[in-house]
């Protein structure tokens, strides 16, 4: 199928009824294909395998150094992220809950800090990375956390570990935002969905890899100069190397890349090239009238709704560590070993990882490209496991039934990846409003982790959670509606109906 021709006036969108809206190119944008001479490799039945299977020489050259350096660096550093975030409800369930006294609901109210500072982070830090040098400031934010990582394995109260928590999170704002934004600011929209879900993949590799880690932790370093196992938290000797990675591979956006030791100065101009909207660097302060224009349009509203919704999702799977961990009574041998509590939930990292791959794939081989069927797949995926595990025993006679029920709902977490190209997409003739809604969406994510599950999945009640799952099941109704919702309107964008919800900001600004 034809994908986005990008010749010297008009960018051709020719990917169905699903594609981005049409948008005219400026002068400047027009002026860097002409004068490279880029023409766009038609799409052969390869690119379905992988993208640069049938390009050029030259650029599938280009495009394996970008995806060995680019999406290395920012897999590995969402993975250290993640594992960090996870590591503290490993460390809850591997005896942290009894050294601090953490009965009530402090592990909701650390998350809940975390999350509030990880909000505060995001919109500003996201703005600053199209002014910056990109691969310099993500190395700094990723070295940030590993610090105050470290700094959380000395702490002697909960207060202590509310400070650490907020600062873990202010410095991690900006990191899963930001490599989505240097990722769309490279890759084509037909080339998009598998590498941002490569990425969005370690979301889940960070929590699988922690349990293991947990679990050796604890089995080898449990009692070591006077400490439990849970104090060696030590995933910042992971995240340090990563950082350092990040500072040497992470290219610079394409409007400021120069010649290094990855990328000659003919592969920069490749880059340029193939993104006519990334040519030109992004200087000055931000205009007031360009945030009244980005409000002005559906996508600063929706995605960050769709996204809110999208965040719950995970909360009924993340009941299984306290689940397993419920059968260990007080008084009585116990069944399954702190090893085995860390170890057992991570079947549904494993299902996810696999499945948000075949779910990214089979959007990518769609006629059109289409994004919206695998994240309605996802959301309802969100109704019936939850509603499931609402309302059926917590300890059933068969303990592998509700086994089953916590694994499966690993398919309600396979569209993210999809749903960060959706808006890249959308997005793409205009980087800044990119990274706007981008973070907006992440922010709003995070709005509602930091309160919902104190309500709705309370640690004190876990695994005990009836009411939550049903919510659960409720948020995945109202994101399959904001789902249709999208698409329709972006059909409308497509056909032109609407054009004050143009993504270009010359087509938008001509309302006036």
């Amino acid at each position: 199928m034809a994908q986005p021709q990008e010749k010297n006036v008009v960018v051709v969108e020719e990917r169905g009824a699903d594609a981005p809206v049409v948008s005219k190119t400026s002068h400047d944008e027009a002026a860097v294909t002409a004068a490279t001479g880029y023409v766009e490799s038609k799409r052969t039945w390869r690119s379905y395998i992988w993208s640069s299977l049938d390009v050029p020489k030259a650029e599938a050259r280009f495009l394996t150094k970008l995806d060995l350096t680019l999406i290395s660096a920012s897999a590995l550093g969402v993975m250290c992220r993640y594992l960090d975030q996870v590591n503290i409800t490993n460390a809850f369930n591997s005896g942290m809950k009894e050294d601090l006294e953490m009965y009530g609901n402090e592990l909701n109210y650390a998350n809940a800090v975390w999350s509030a500072a990880y909000v505060f982070g995001q919109i500003p830090s996201n703005l600053l990375l199209t002014r910056v040098n990109a691969p310099v400031y993500i190395a700094f934010i990723e070295l940030a956390w590993t610090i105050f990582t470290f700094a959380t394995a000395a702490v002697k109260d909960v207060n202590m570990l509310y400070v650490f928590r907020f600062f873990v999170g202010l410095f991690e704002a900006g990191h899963f935002p930001a490599v989505m934004y240097v990722c769309s600011s490279y890759y084509k929209p037909h080339e998009l969905a598998r590498r941002n879900t490569l990425i969005q993949i370690f979301v889940a590799v960070g929590p699988l890899f922690s349990g293991f880690l947990m679990a050796g932790v604890f089995a080898g370093l449990d009692g070591v100069r006077g400490l439990p196992g849970w104090r060696w938290i030590v995933c910042g000797l992971i995240s340090f190397p990563c950082a350092v990675w990040t500072l040497f591979a992470m290219p610079q956006l394409p409007g400021r890349a120069k010649a290094n030791w990855i990328f000659t100065q003919e592969e920069v101009d490749l880059a340029r090239a193939r993104m006519p909207t990334e040519a030109k660097p992004l200087t000055g302060l931000f205009k007031w009238k360009d945030i009244k224009r980005w409000h002005l349009t559906w996508h600063v509203y929706l995605f960050p709704l769709f996204f809110a919704f999208m965040s719950q999702f995970g909360q009924s799977g993340g009941s299984m560590i306290f689940w397993v961990k419920s059968y260990n009574v007080k008084g009585q041998p116990a069944r399954f070993t702190v090893p085995q509590i860390n170890i057992i939930p991570l079947g549904i990292n494993v299902i996810t990882i696999v499945c948000t791959l075949i779910n990214s794939w089979i959007s990518d081989s769609l006629p059109g490209s289409p994004r919206w069927p695998g994240m309605v797949f996802a959301a309802t995926m969100a109704i019936i496991f939850p509603i499931a595990l609402a309302a059926t025993p917590v300890h059933p006679p068969n303990i592998a039934t509700r086994w089953a029920l916590y694994y499966l709902t690993a398919l309600a977490g396979t569209s993210a990846g999809l749903s960060w190209t959706f808006v890249n997409e959308i997005n793409r003739h205009d980087p800044e409003k990119r990274a706007y809604v981008s973070a907006m969406m992440n922010a709003f994510a995070y709005i509602w982790s930091a309160w919902v599950p104190i309500f709705t999945f309370p640690t004190y009640l876990q695994p005990f959670i009836t009411t939550g799952n049903y919510i659960t099941a409720g948020f995945g109704a109202a994101a399959v509606v904001t789902i249709l919702i999208i698409r329709s309107l972006s059909l409308h964008d497509l056909k032109g109906q609407h054009p004050q919800r143009a993504t270009s900001p010359a087509d938008s600004e001509s309302l006036k």
